[in-house]
């Protein structure tokens, strides 16, 4: 392996350099435009607080006539006064220093941009367990006025009523925004109710929270409460790890064991309950969420879509979901951003992440396009007794009934086809698959193309009788009944409904008591 010449070392004389500080004016509002969104501003805030061991975090806000405020509570191990200082510093460590390996930030910027992304008027108030409390705030007007980094020590009296429950704490951490004039939008329109576009803010934060810090809600290995207003955070679990039918494909490991990587697989519409179906699409939706979730300290940063790679998220892929843990160590060659919102895997993985997602996504367009939640076993059946035959013109794609199909020609053969009628009507139905409105059902209604449930759909006697009849010559040719049954129950035709299989299963049945 070749090796990289050495940097050229360029000496330069003291005097040869002037200090040129950046203008803090200034620079505040580029600080201010790093692009967090509230709920990506709270989640910043929150890593903070697991590092500092907090086993409780409280987020409460009020719209307060107007002057809305937004506290975040924790029962961490608080700061000295010296540490919260240097809490309070702009970038007060550097991200090419060596981090604790429970740390969750990186730039020593969080706290201080997550925040100013949000309000003007940011104060931490601080306990440590020998009872010590500390203030710091930062206001920008005053930044913007005095031209100076000046932090204050003690905050405005009207704050304090707000600070106070730092006394009901062993020890933690209060950070409390006021002033919040990127989240209080005003507008001239009589329609705009400013109140409740605040209030209806805090719903994206709850579901947003509930996703990345889905691994610390859960009970193992250790879990953290996170209360949101009233209601208390419950995790989000991207795999649906509790539905038996979730499949969990062989994981793998690169880099020392520093990047795993675990492919799922999830339910079929059909073996997912209700709930399971309208939870489990998650915050964006099945498709949106579908790809890769990038996990660093098991704190999400990336949940869902295909880190960049020339992959589009479809709907017969949106079963897919890949978790990819990594360690805080490797934030630079993973390209994290300052919002924890950006992930791109390093080159020398990118290859094998491809190969990973491109077998989850065959794997999952199986299930998929499963009807009835088991996959059909390709390899038993040839592809030509498929019902409805794919056919290509150019760039024209359309569909035919398929005449060769075992079934379709036992029910051929039943009827008088002399006439050609079983001609006409196959191309009046050929001719008017309303593709179109299929698509846009589809779109529209998450999987409302699913079958209807057994007991609304069942199968008529003829082909129940039909499918015995197959039956029969699949056991005279010397095939046993499993094997039978499940060359049957993979045919397009016999895979609608489990009452082929139990009647299959009910004549063998009867067969072996006699």
């Amino acid at each position: 392996m070749k090796t990289k010449p050495p940097r050229t070392e360029i000496a330069y004389a003291e005097e040869n350099f002037e200090e040129c500080p950046p203008r803090a004016e200034a620079m505040i509002h580029s600080l201010r435009a790093f692009g967090y969104d509230l709920s990506m501003a709270v989640a910043d805030l929150i890593d903070n607080s697991i590092f500092a061991g907090a086993k409780n975090l409280w987020i409460e806000y009020a719209w307060n006539d107007g002057n809305p405020w937004i506290r975040i509570t924790d029962d961490g191990t608080g700061m000295t006064e010296d540490r919260l200082v240097e809490a309070m510093r702009l970038g007060t460590q550097s991200p090419l220093e060596e981090r604790d390996l429970r740390d969750l930030g990186r730039f020593g910027l969080g706290l201080k941009t997550a925040s100013f992304s949000q309000c003007k008027l940011l104060t931490v108030m601080t306990k440590t367990k020998d009872g010590k409390i500390s203030t710091r705030f930062w206001d920008l007007d005053k930044v913007q006025t005095a031209r100076n980094w000046l932090l204050g020590k003690t905050p405005p009296t009207d704050a304090m009523n707000l600070l106070s429950g730092i006394n009901e704490l062993g020890s933690g951490t209060i950070v409390l925004w006021r002033n919040l004039d990127r989240i209080d939008e005003t507008s001239e329109t009589t329609t705009y109710n400013a109140e409740e576009a605040f209030l209806d803010k805090f719903i994206t934060v709850k579901e947003y929270l509930e996703m990345v810090f889905h691994q610390y809600l859960e009970h193992h290995p250790k879990k953290i409460n996170i209360f949101l207003g009233v209601a208390k955070c419950e995790p989000w679990d991207p795999y649906l790890r509790k539905n038996d039918f979730t499949q969990e494909l062989s994981s793998e490991k690169y880099e020392d064991s520093k990047v795993s990587v675990i492919p799922y697989v999830l339910p079929h519409v059909s073996k997912r309950s209700e709930s399971e179906s309208t939870h489990g699409s998650g915050p964006k939706g099945w498709n949106a969420q579908q790809g890769f979730y990038v996990y660093r300290n098991r704190r999400m940063i990336i949940s869902g879509g295909y880190l960049n790679f020339d992959l589009k998220a479809e709907e017969h892929y949106k079963l897919a979901r890949i978790k990819v843990n990594i360690t805080n160590d490797m934030d630079h060659e993973w390209s994290i951003d300052v919002r924890k919102a950006v992930a791109i895997p390093p080159d020398r993985l990118k290859a094998e992440l491809l190969r990973i997602a491109k077998a989850t996504r065959q794997k999952a367009a199986e299930v998929y396009r499963a009807r009835t939640g088991a996959v059909r076993k390709r390899g038993i059946l040839p592809q030509t007794d498929d019902v409805w035959i794919k056919k290509k013109i150019g760039e024209k794609i359309f569909y035919k009934i398929n005449q060769d199909n075992s079934v379709i020609k036992i029910i051929l053969e039943e009827v008088d086809n002399k006439k050609g009628w079983a001609k006409k009507l196959f191309h009046v139905i050929e001719s008017t698959v309303p593709h179109r409105l299929i698509i846009m059902d589809g779109l529209e209604h998450e999987d409302c193309h699913a079958d209807l449930p057994a007991d609304m759909n069942l199968p008529p006697k003829e082909l129940l009788k039909i499918c015995f009849a197959l039956y029969n010559k699949y056991r005279r040719e010397g095939k046993t009944h499993a094997q039978t049954a499940d060359i049957l129950c993979g045919m397009d035709i016999f895979s609608t409904h489990p009452a082929y299989r139990a009647y299959l299963d009910d004549h063998a049945h009867e067969r072996f008591k006699k």
